[in-house]
């Protein structure tokens, strides 16, 4: 009786585990939204953000910030004068190369 390979079974073997080792990476996926800051915020979802002005309470110069995961480094969009009363949505965007963890806005007058 001849002896059977393995070979064909270890490989098959192999290839799952790597099928499996790579779904298992996590994604970038986080999501959320900053404390709001003179009727403004800054939302943020995978690797962007965005900044949004709603009937705005305070007249003054405006700057969203990306905080960005990994190597990557943060981001800041630049100031932007907003008026009282004003209404900016959406302004600010950015992009990170591989995930955010979270943005929120600057304000100086």
């Amino acid at each position: 009786m001849a002896k059977k390979s393995m070979i064909p079974g270890g490989v098959a073997a192999l290839l799952l585990g790597a099928v499996v080792l790579l779904g298992s990476v996590p994604a970038a996926q986080a999501a959320g939204s900053s404390a709001r800051l003179n009727n403004c915020w800054s939302t943020w979802g995978s690797t962007g953000t965005a900044a949004h002005c709603v009937n705005t309470s305070v007249t003054g110069d405006y700057r969203n910030e990306a905080h960005c995961g990994g190597i990557d480094y943060n981001r800041a969009s630049g100031w932007h004068r907003i008026a009282k009363g004003s209404t900016v949505d959406p302004w600010g965007r950015l992009e990170c190369a591989w995930s955010i963890r979270s943005s929120d806005l600057a304000f100086r007058y």
